[in-house]
C-alpha cells in the first residue's frame, strides 16, 4: 500500500525531469539521447493515466502546469519552423504580405541589413522555406505578428509566442472538459492529451500549432454537439485558419447533424474562412499560398509508409521518383475513403462521429507523404472519446521517426525502425477495429453521470 501511494509521485517527477532532458539538453540528431528520455516520459505518463482515479484534478493541472513551464522557457530545439513564424512576423509588421514575397525575395532587398536578429531568423528559416511563400493561413500568422511587435530579442518573441499557444490551449482544456461532461464521459480522460509527452513536447516546446487549432476544434465541437450552428461555425473556421487540416471532418457532420442543419453549418464555415482569409489573401497571391501548400503532396517525403513503398515500387518500374505523381493519388484515394466511411449509416450519433473521425485522420495519416510526429495530434485527441488506444501507442512510437534526422541521408539502413513504428501500430489498429475493443482495460472509455 505504502509502494501504490509513492508511484504517482515518482512518476510525476520522472514525467517532469524526462521532459525537461528532451526540451532543454537535446538535439534532433541525438537519436538516442531524445528517444530515452522520451520513452522514459512516456513510461511515467501511462503511470499517471493508470492511477487517474486514485489522483486529485489538482494534481495533474500542477503536473500539466509545471510541464508547461518547462516548456516555456527555451529556444526550441527539436524544430526550425518557428524561425519562419518570426519572420512572417517581422516582414508583416514591417509591411510586406508574407504570401506575396519569399525570404529570398525580401532579404535580397536588404530587409535585414544591420540587424543580426533579422540576419540569425533569416538563417535559422533554412534554404527551402528561404524561397518559398508561407503555408500558414491568415488567422495563423495573427499569432506571429504579435509575437514579434514588442521585441528584438528572439529569446522573447519565442516565449510571446509560447505563451499565446499556452492561453489558446487554456480555453481549449476549458472547453474539452465541457463537453467530456456534456457527453458524460469521465472528465479525467482530457489528462490522456494534456499529459501525452508528444503534445506537451510539440505544441508547446516546438511552437507547432496543432495545439492551437484542436483547442478552437475542441470549442466547435462542444456548440455543434449542442446544434449550435452559429457558433460552431464560427470556431470551426478559425480551426481551419490556423491549420486546414480540420477539413478532413467536414463529411461527417452530414449524418450527425442532417442535411439542412448541416448545409447551414457547411455555408456558414466556408463564408467565414473565406471572410477571414481576406485578411491577407487576394485573388493575385493566393497561388502562392497554394503552391507552397502543393510541396507537402508533390515534392516533401518524410517518414512516409504506403507511399514509400509505392514510390520504391515506381524506380523499380520505370526508374524515376514519382512521388509527384503518386503523393497527390493517394490524397485523392484517402479523401475518397474519408468520405464513404462519412456516408457508411444514416445516422451518427456522437460515438460513431468520433470513432469515424479518428478512424479518417488514420486513413489520412496512413497515406500521406509527408508525417512529422505532430501531425497526429488530432486523431490523438479525438480519441479520447472513443475506446481506441492505438492513436495513444503511435503517439510514442512517432518519436522514433527523429532517428531520420540523425541519420540523414542513410534513410534505408534505418527504415526498419520505421517500418516497426507502422507494423506496430497496423497490428493494434487491426485487434481494435476486429474485436471492437480496448486491450489494455484501463484505457476503455467508462461513460459517467459527470
Amino acid at each position: 500500500m505504502v509502494a501504490n501511494r509513492w508511484i504517482p509521485l515518482l512518476a510525476s517527477i520522472a514525467f517532469l525531469v524526462s521532459l525537461f532532458f528532451v526540451n532543454w539538453q537535446a538535439d534532433r540528431n541525438e537519436f538516442g539521447f531524445i528517444v530515452s528520455f522520451y520513452s522514459l516520459a512516456f513510461g511515467a505518463y501511462i503511470l499517471l493515466i493508470a492511477n487517474r482515479h486514485k489522483l486529485s484534478f489538482y494534481h495533474f493541472a500542477l503536473i500539466a502546469i509545471l510541464s508547461q513551464v518547462l516548456c516555456l522557457l527555451y529556444i526550441p530545439n527539436l524544430s526550425n519552423d518557428f524561425y519562419r513564424f518570426l519572420w512572417d512576423g517581422e516582414i508583416t509588421l514591417a509591411g510586406y504580405n508574407p504570401f506575396d514575397f519569399t525570404p529570398n525575395e525580401i532579404y535580397q532587398e536588404g530587409f535585414a541589413k544591420g540587424s543580426s536578429y533579422l540576419e540569425d531568423m533569416y538563417t535559422g528559416i533554412g534554404s527551402l522555406s528561404q524561397r518559398n511563400y508561407s503555408c500558414y493561413p491568415p488567422v495563423n500568422q495573427l499569432y506571429f505578428i504579435v509575437s514579434t511587435a514588442f521585441s528584438d530579442s528572439l529569446m522573447v518573441n519565442v516565449i510571446v509566442l509560447k505563451l499565446s499557444i499556452i492561453a489558446t490551449q487554456i480555453l481549449g482544456a476549458i472547453y474539452l472538459r465541457k463537453l467530456l461532461i456534456h457527453l458524460k464521459i469521465e472528465t479525467s480522460r482530457m489528462w490522456f492529451l494534456y499529459l501525452n509527452p508528444l503534445w506537451i513536447i510539440e505544441c508547446t516546446g516546438n511552437v507547432h500549432f496543432e495545439g492551437v487549432m484542436l483547442s478552437l476544434l475542441f470549442v466547435a465541437l462542444y456548440y455543434l454537439l449542442q446544434y449550435q450552428e452559429l457558433v460552431g461555425s464560427l470556431f470551426f473556421a478559425l480551426a481551419i485558419q490556423i491549420k486546414l487540416v480540420p477539413l478532413i471532418l467536414f463529411p461527417f457532420f452530414l449524418r450527425f447533424l442532417g442535411i439542412w442543419k448541416a448545409m447551414i453549418f457547411y455555408s456558414l464555415t466556408l463564408v467565414l474562412v473565406f471572410l477571414l482569409g481576406l485578411i491577407q489573401l487576394d485573388a493575385e497571391n493566393i497561388h502562392h499560398f497554394f503552391a507552397s501548400l502543393r510541396l507537402y503532396f508533390e515534392v516533401f517525403e518524410f517518414n512516409s509508409f504506403v507511399l514509400h513503398y509505392y514510390v520504391q515500387y515506381g524506380i523499380a518500374e520505370t526508374g524515376w521518383n514519382l512521388t509527384k505523381v503518386y503523393g497527390p493519388q493517394l490524397s485523392k484515394i484517402a479523401l475518397g475513403l474519408i468520405v464513404f466511411i462519412s456516408l457508411l449509416v444514416k445516422r451518427h450519433n456522437w460515438q460513431t462521429l468520433f470513432r469515424r473521425m479518428v478512424l479518417a485522420y488514420f486513413i489520412y495519416l496512413l497515406l500521406s507523404s509527408t508525417l512529422h510526429p505532430w501531425y497526429i495530434l488530432p486523431m490523438l485527441a479525438l480519441s479520447i472519446f472513443t475506446n481506441y488506444s492505438f492513436p495513444i501507442l503511435w503517439s510514442l512510437l512517432i518519436f522514433f521517426s527523429y532517428i531520420l534526422y540523425a541519420y540523414m541521408g542513410h534513410s534505408d539502413q534505418i527504415r526498419w525502425i520505421i517500418d516497426l513504428e507502422y507494423i506496430l501500430v497496423l497490428s493494434l489498429f487491426a485487434y481494435e477495429m476486429i474485436w471492437k475493443r480496448t486491450p489494455i482495460g484501463f484505457l476503455r472509455l467508462h461513460t459517467s453521470s459527470n
